[in-house]
Protein backbone atom coordinates (compact mmCIF):
# COMPACT_ATOMS: atom_id res chain seq x y z
CA UNK A 1 0.00 0.00 0.00
CA UNK A 2 2.79 2.43 0.93
CA UNK A 3 4.64 1.67 -2.28
CA UNK A 4 1.57 2.36 -4.37
CA UNK A 5 1.21 5.71 -2.62
CA UNK A 6 4.84 6.49 -3.38
CA UNK A 7 4.41 5.70 -7.08
CA UNK A 8 1.31 7.86 -7.15
CA UNK A 9 3.20 10.64 -5.38
CA UNK A 10 5.79 10.94 -8.12
CA UNK A 11 3.14 11.21 -10.84
CA UNK A 12 0.99 13.43 -8.63
CA UNK A 13 3.78 15.82 -7.76
CA UNK A 14 4.62 16.13 -11.43
CA UNK A 15 1.06 16.80 -12.59
CA UNK A 16 -0.12 18.86 -9.62
CA UNK A 17 2.84 21.20 -9.98
CA UNK A 18 0.69 22.77 -12.70
CA UNK A 19 -1.78 24.17 -10.15
CA UNK A 20 -0.96 27.79 -9.22
CA UNK A 21 -0.64 28.26 -5.47
CA UNK A 22 0.50 24.67 -4.89
CA UNK A 23 3.88 25.25 -6.49
CA UNK A 24 6.92 23.98 -4.64
CA UNK A 25 9.38 26.34 -6.29
CA UNK A 26 9.56 30.05 -6.92
CA UNK A 27 12.55 30.48 -9.22
CA UNK A 28 15.92 28.80 -9.37
CA UNK A 29 19.07 30.73 -8.50
CA UNK A 30 21.34 27.69 -8.88
CA UNK A 31 24.10 27.67 -11.47
CA UNK A 32 25.58 24.74 -13.47
CA UNK A 33 28.71 23.29 -11.88
CA UNK A 34 31.34 20.69 -12.69
CA UNK A 35 29.99 17.41 -11.29
CA UNK A 36 31.79 15.00 -8.99
CA UNK A 37 33.08 11.84 -10.66
CA UNK A 38 30.09 9.67 -9.70
CA UNK A 39 27.60 12.15 -11.19
CA UNK A 40 29.65 12.36 -14.38
CA UNK A 41 29.52 8.56 -14.57
CA UNK A 42 25.72 8.57 -14.11
CA UNK A 43 25.44 11.07 -16.93
CA UNK A 44 27.60 8.91 -19.16
CA UNK A 45 25.48 5.90 -18.27
CA UNK A 46 22.04 7.38 -18.89
CA UNK A 47 22.24 10.41 -21.17
CA UNK A 48 22.47 8.51 -24.43
CA UNK A 49 19.70 6.02 -23.65
CA UNK A 50 17.22 5.32 -26.42
CA UNK A 51 13.53 4.82 -25.55
CA UNK A 52 14.12 1.08 -25.84
CA UNK A 53 17.02 1.25 -23.38
CA UNK A 54 14.97 3.36 -20.98
CA UNK A 55 12.28 0.68 -20.99
CA UNK A 56 14.82 -2.15 -20.68
CA UNK A 57 16.28 -0.42 -17.60
CA UNK A 58 12.84 -0.59 -15.95
CA UNK A 59 11.86 3.07 -16.35
CA UNK A 60 8.43 4.00 -17.71
CA UNK A 61 7.57 7.61 -18.74
CA UNK A 62 4.55 8.89 -16.78
CA UNK A 63 2.56 12.07 -17.32
CA UNK A 64 3.37 15.20 -19.35
CA UNK A 65 6.39 17.48 -19.29
CA UNK A 66 6.19 19.34 -15.97
CA UNK A 67 6.52 23.15 -16.21
CA UNK A 68 7.42 25.56 -13.42
CA UNK A 69 4.08 27.23 -12.60
CA UNK A 70 5.81 30.23 -11.02
CA UNK A 71 8.23 31.17 -13.75
CA UNK A 72 10.38 29.90 -16.62
CA UNK A 73 11.61 26.33 -16.72
CA UNK A 74 10.39 22.86 -15.88
CA UNK A 75 11.34 19.33 -14.86
CA UNK A 76 10.69 17.42 -18.06
CA UNK A 77 8.90 14.06 -18.23
CA UNK A 78 9.35 11.61 -15.34
CA UNK A 79 10.32 8.03 -16.24
CA UNK A 80 9.82 5.97 -13.05
CA UNK A 81 11.51 2.72 -12.04
CA UNK A 82 9.13 1.10 -9.48
CA UNK A 83 11.68 -1.36 -8.08
CA UNK A 84 14.30 1.29 -7.41
CA UNK A 85 11.71 3.60 -5.87
CA UNK A 86 10.41 0.84 -3.60
CA UNK A 87 13.94 -0.05 -2.47
CA UNK A 88 14.78 3.52 -1.46
CA UNK A 89 11.82 5.76 -0.64
CA UNK A 90 10.23 3.92 2.33
CA UNK A 91 13.62 3.59 4.03
CA UNK A 92 14.43 7.27 3.66
CA UNK A 93 17.46 6.47 1.53
CA UNK A 94 18.90 7.57 -1.80
CA UNK A 95 21.13 5.11 -3.64
CA UNK A 96 23.62 7.29 -5.55
CA UNK A 97 24.18 4.58 -8.16
CA UNK A 98 20.47 3.98 -8.86
CA UNK A 99 18.25 7.00 -9.52
CA UNK A 100 14.58 5.88 -9.37
CA UNK A 101 13.53 8.53 -11.90
CA UNK A 102 14.97 9.58 -15.24
CA UNK A 103 14.00 13.04 -16.53
CA UNK A 104 13.23 13.19 -20.26
CA UNK A 105 12.65 15.89 -22.84
CA UNK A 106 9.86 15.78 -25.43
CA UNK A 107 12.06 13.64 -27.70
CA UNK A 108 12.58 11.03 -24.96
CA UNK A 109 16.18 12.12 -24.45
CA UNK A 110 17.44 11.74 -20.88
CA UNK A 111 18.14 15.25 -19.56
CA UNK A 112 18.57 14.43 -15.87
CA UNK A 113 17.96 12.10 -12.95
CA UNK A 114 15.94 12.31 -9.72
CA UNK A 115 15.73 10.68 -6.27
CA UNK A 116 12.96 10.82 -3.63
CA UNK A 117 13.16 9.68 0.00
CA UNK A 118 10.69 9.54 2.87
CA UNK A 119 11.39 11.63 5.95
CA UNK A 120 12.29 9.09 8.65
CA UNK A 121 13.97 11.62 10.93
CA UNK A 122 17.29 11.59 9.09
CA UNK A 123 17.53 15.38 8.84
CA UNK A 124 19.00 17.13 5.78
CA UNK A 125 20.44 14.47 3.49
CA UNK A 126 23.83 14.65 1.80
CA UNK A 127 24.82 13.14 -1.53
CA UNK A 128 27.36 14.11 -4.19
CA UNK A 129 28.59 16.90 -1.92
CA UNK A 130 25.10 18.49 -1.87
CA UNK A 131 22.84 19.12 1.10
CA UNK A 132 19.29 18.03 0.26
CA UNK A 133 16.58 19.91 2.15
CA UNK A 134 13.19 18.52 3.10
CA UNK A 135 10.46 19.61 0.68
CA UNK A 136 6.68 20.05 1.03
CA UNK A 137 4.08 17.31 1.19
CA UNK A 138 1.93 16.64 -1.87
CA UNK A 139 -0.90 14.24 -2.78
CA UNK A 140 0.32 10.67 -2.50
CA UNK A 141 2.90 11.50 0.18
CA UNK A 142 1.11 13.31 3.02
CA UNK A 143 4.33 14.28 4.81
CA UNK A 144 7.26 16.46 3.73
CA UNK A 145 10.02 14.40 2.13
CA UNK A 146 13.36 14.73 0.33
CA UNK A 147 13.99 15.14 -3.41
CA UNK A 148 17.18 15.60 -5.44
CA UNK A 149 17.14 16.63 -9.11
CA UNK A 150 20.25 16.65 -11.30
CA UNK A 151 19.92 18.25 -14.73
CA UNK A 152 22.54 17.66 -17.43
CA UNK A 153 23.97 20.88 -18.89
CA UNK A 154 26.43 21.72 -21.72
CA UNK A 155 30.20 21.33 -21.35
CA UNK A 156 29.82 18.44 -18.93
CA UNK A 157 28.27 20.58 -16.21
CA UNK A 158 25.16 19.75 -14.17
CA UNK A 159 22.50 21.70 -12.31
CA UNK A 160 21.59 20.45 -8.82
CA UNK A 161 18.06 20.87 -7.47
CA UNK A 162 18.21 20.32 -3.72
CA UNK A 163 15.30 22.39 -2.36
CA UNK A 164 11.99 23.92 -3.49
CA UNK A 165 13.73 26.96 -4.98
CA UNK A 166 16.03 24.90 -7.24
CA UNK A 167 13.73 21.99 -8.14
CA UNK A 168 13.10 23.25 -11.72
CA UNK A 169 15.61 23.73 -14.55
CA UNK A 170 14.95 27.28 -15.85
CA UNK A 171 15.98 26.31 -19.40
CA UNK A 172 13.41 23.52 -19.87
CA UNK A 173 10.34 24.53 -21.88
CA UNK A 174 7.22 22.37 -21.62
CA UNK A 175 4.44 22.60 -24.24
CA UNK A 176 0.81 23.28 -23.28
CA UNK A 177 -1.35 20.27 -22.49
CA UNK A 178 -3.09 18.92 -25.64
CA UNK A 179 -6.85 19.50 -25.95
CA UNK A 180 -7.46 15.74 -26.00
CA UNK A 181 -5.69 15.33 -22.65
CA UNK A 182 -7.72 18.22 -21.23
CA UNK A 183 -10.99 16.58 -22.32
CA UNK A 184 -10.00 13.23 -20.79
CA UNK A 185 -8.96 14.92 -17.57
CA UNK A 186 -12.26 16.80 -17.26
CA UNK A 187 -14.20 13.58 -17.90
CA UNK A 188 -12.40 11.93 -14.99
CA UNK A 189 -12.48 14.96 -12.68
CA UNK A 190 -15.44 13.87 -10.55
CA UNK A 191 -13.99 10.41 -9.95
CA UNK A 192 -10.62 11.94 -9.08
CA UNK A 193 -12.15 14.27 -6.52
CA UNK A 194 -14.00 11.37 -4.90
CA UNK A 195 -10.85 9.27 -4.68
CA UNK A 196 -8.87 12.15 -3.22
CA UNK A 197 -11.55 12.73 -0.59
CA UNK A 198 -11.52 9.06 0.42
CA UNK A 199 -7.73 9.03 0.70
CA UNK A 200 -7.76 12.19 2.78
CA UNK A 201 -10.31 10.70 5.18
CA UNK A 202 -7.99 7.79 5.99
CA UNK A 203 -4.93 9.95 6.70
CA UNK A 204 -3.76 10.23 10.32
CA UNK A 205 -4.46 13.55 12.09
CA UNK A 206 -0.75 14.24 12.57
CA UNK A 207 0.03 13.58 8.91
CA UNK A 208 -2.83 15.81 7.81
CA UNK A 209 -1.69 18.60 10.11
CA UNK A 210 1.89 18.30 8.89
CA UNK A 211 0.80 18.35 5.26
CA UNK A 212 -1.41 21.42 5.77
CA UNK A 213 1.37 23.23 7.62
CA UNK A 214 3.91 22.47 4.90
CA UNK A 215 1.60 23.67 2.13
CA UNK A 216 0.80 26.86 4.02
CA UNK A 217 4.47 27.63 4.60
CA UNK A 218 5.24 27.20 0.90
CA UNK A 219 2.31 29.17 -0.42
CA UNK A 220 0.11 26.11 -0.76
CA UNK A 221 -2.98 27.66 0.85
CA UNK A 222 -5.16 29.34 -1.77
CA UNK A 223 -8.76 30.01 -2.68
CA UNK A 224 -10.23 27.10 -4.62
CA UNK A 225 -13.11 29.07 -6.13
CA UNK A 226 -11.31 30.52 -9.19
CA UNK A 227 -9.28 27.34 -9.68
CA UNK A 228 -11.83 24.54 -9.39
CA UNK A 229 -11.90 23.77 -13.11
CA UNK A 230 -8.11 23.75 -13.36
CA UNK A 231 -7.75 21.61 -10.23
CA UNK A 232 -10.18 19.03 -11.57
CA UNK A 233 -8.35 19.04 -14.89
CA UNK A 234 -4.95 18.44 -13.33
CA UNK A 235 -6.09 15.86 -10.79
CA UNK A 236 -7.96 14.01 -13.50
CA UNK A 237 -4.80 13.80 -15.57
CA UNK A 238 -2.95 12.55 -12.50
CA UNK A 239 -5.43 9.72 -12.05
CA UNK A 240 -4.84 8.59 -15.61
CA UNK A 241 -1.11 8.39 -14.84
CA UNK A 242 -1.79 6.57 -11.55
CA UNK A 243 -3.90 3.93 -13.30
CA UNK A 244 -1.09 3.18 -15.74
CA UNK A 245 1.42 2.75 -12.91
CA UNK A 246 -0.85 0.69 -10.68
CA UNK A 247 -1.84 -1.56 -13.57
CA UNK A 248 1.84 -2.40 -14.12
CA UNK A 249 2.50 -3.38 -10.50
CA UNK A 250 -0.80 -5.12 -9.75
Amino acid sequence: MLFRKVLCSVAASAVLALVPGMAMAQGSTAQPVDPPKQVAQLRQQYEGFTPQQIKAAGHTPEGPCVPNPQGPGGMGIHAINPKKLQAQFPNGTMDPANPPVLLLDENSKVIGVEWEAQDVGQGPMKMFGQTIQIQPAHPGVPEPHYMLHIYFKPDGKVLFGTDPQTAFDPTINCPPMPASAMSSAMANGAMSASAATSASATATPSATATSASALTETGGAFSLTPLVALALLVVGTGVLAFRVVLRRIS
